[in-house]
């Protein structure tokens, strides 16, 4: 019955969804970018859903189960810690992202993150930031497919069908594939939007239902405060009560928000929407209703997390990285129906940014590289289906890497990739506002991502002691991305500030976006 609710919902939605978006789709802009001409609604949610993903649904459980012990002594969750997370990424992460830097890939006028760095600093660190981004968020695309994997071995298992997570991977590659595959970003925005209301609905009603059902018999909500005040962990269910919990903060909040930020900025994944954005005003407009969404879709989560741990007959089956806390406490405390409800919310959720890594990934392959370098004089059609073939190979890269990363826990997946956009990001800043200097862009980026795989891969730890915030990949390498960024910049000849040199190519922009919203 799980099994059949998800499919039903599933199949008819990307159905209806792709005959629509296929009519529309005439060129390989259209494709990619929906022809530029989504209003502020489409763009708002295809935004809010871009970065909630893996990173905003599995992650957060982990963080707050803190699995794989026997004994509350070796609990290494963070509860309610983790909400910060979510509060950071939509309450400073999208308000950036939408009333700044949406507005100022609109003002450069190019179809993509890596085009954009090209216009400033030129075409080969344009296609070293498109060949490198790809790379990088190939590693978050397979999070987001093992994500999408847990949610169908979870519906599978409670409707009798005993598939493993290895073969409920390999379902989820063909539903993410199907996600973008006929209509591109027009698709997928639709999908968005109705995925975005379906989510909010179906999580907060599985909570309900797991709090009067299965929670009664622990004594409800008040039974697991309880059993965590017992351990010792009290301050760990309340938002205040991790205030003062350092650990948290520089491990994990500050971390989110300072990757978010920077790495999402110059990412085509999180960016896309915008780039499909009619003008600046459909970037703007949906700030408050975004941040509001993309916050209370985090929370469920992290109260199945919380919940989960505080029963012992769940939590002794909890594996060390957390991940299965959610699909057992709802296997063991939904009726069948509510699981199918539960795991439609989460793939709503994996879906989205599993589908967006695919879009983008594929967009950057097919336009940045495989059109614009091989074949620029290609016709439409052939565009289009370059486009789609780069869909299938976008997605069958996440595959290998998802398969292996089955049982891992991804946090340090997350810290790794989302470091290589800190560089990037501080450059581009600089290029468009100050100084344009090719030579120290390249040179800040190369030397920061050298400080980014010395930190991740050397044992730092040891050498800086254990516990050590200087031991993360994180910190070493916005400092580096800093230190490079304005001392290079500052001695190595260059020119004024993009803006200030391109006043008319920005003015063209901004009337012919004019025009469209006109139209």
């Amino acid at each position: 019955m799980a099994l059949v609710i998800a499919l039903v919902y599933f199949a008819a939605l990307i159905i209806v969804a792709s005959l629509y978006a296929k009519k529309k789709v005439k060129s390989a802009e259209d494709f990619a970018n929906a022809g530029g001409g989504m209003g502020w609604i489409m763009v708002t949610f295809s935004f809010v859903l871009a970065p909630l993903g893996s990173g905003h649904t599995m992650s957060l459980w982990e963080k707050a189960a803190g699995g794989g012990f026997t004994d509350w002594a070796d609990f290494t969750g963070i509860g309610a810690g983790a909400m910060w997370w979510a509060i950071g990424a939509g309450g400073v992460f999208l308000p950036i992202a939408m009333l700044w830097m949406g507005p100022l890939y609109k003002r450069i006028g190019e179809p993509t993150a890596p085009a954009a760095l090209a216009r400033i600093f030129g075409r080969k660190l344009g296609w070293f930031h498109a060949g490198f981004q790809t790379m990088t968020w190939t590693g978050i695309g397979c999070s987001e497919l093992v994500a999408t994997g847990t949610a169908i071995y979870t519906l599978c298992n409670a409707s009798g069908i005993p598939l493993n997570i290895y073969q409920s991977i390999i379902l989820g590659f063909v539903l993410i594939v199907c996600y973008v595959f006929f209509g591109g970003m027009l698709q997928m925005a639709w999908l968005n939007c109705i995925n975005a209301i379906v989510m909010l609905i179906a999580s907060y009603s599985a909570i309900a239902i797991i709090g009067v059902n299965y929670l009664a018999q622990f004594g409800g909500w008040s039974g697991v405060m309880k059993v965590y005040q017992e351990a010792g962990y009290s301050s760990f269910l309340t938002q205040t009560g991790t205030i003062g919990l350092f650990p948290v903060w520089v491990g994990v909040i500050i971390p989110v928000i300072v990757l978010h930020t920077t790495a999402g900025a110059v990412s085509q994944t999180m960016m896309q929407p915008f780039f499909a954005a009619k003008d600046e005003h459909a970037c703007r407009k949906g700030v408050f209703l975004g941040c509001s969404l993309n916050i209370m879709s985090s929370l469920p989560w992290i109260f199945l997390g919380i919940a989960a741990m505080s029963i012992p007959s769940i939590a002794s089956q909890v594996t060390p990285n957390g991940l299965t806390a959610v699909p057992t406490i709802a296997q063991q405390g939904l009726p069948v129906p509510a699981i199918g409800l539960l795991m439609v919310a989460l793939l709503s959720a994996t879906l989205s940014t599993g589908g967006g890594v695919v879009l983008a990934n594929s967009n950057v392959i097919a336009n940045d590289i495989v059109i614009h370098c091989c074949m620029p004089d290609a016709d439409e059609k052939k565009k289009i289906r370059v486009n789609r073939i780069c869909v299938i190979v976008a997605a069958a890269l996440l595959l290998p890497g998802a398969l292996i990363m089955a049982n891992e826990f991804v946090f340090n997946l997350f810290l790794w990739v989302f470091s290589f956009g800190m560089p990037v990001f501080i450059v581009f800043i600089i290029g468009y506002n100050f100084k344009v200097s090719r030579t120290a862009a390249w040179l800040t980026i190369i030397l920061s991502y050298i400080v980014d795989c010395i930190w991740t891969f050397c044992p730092m730890s040891k050498l800086l002691g254990e516990g050590s915030i200087w031991a993360m990949n994180l910190y070493a390498t916005i400092v580096a991305s800093l230190v490079f960024g304005i001392i290079l910049h500052l001695v190595i000849p260059g020119e004024p500030g993009w803006k200030k040199t391109h006043k008319r190519v920005i003015e063209k922009n901004l009337a012919d976006m004019a025009a469209k919203a006109a139209q």
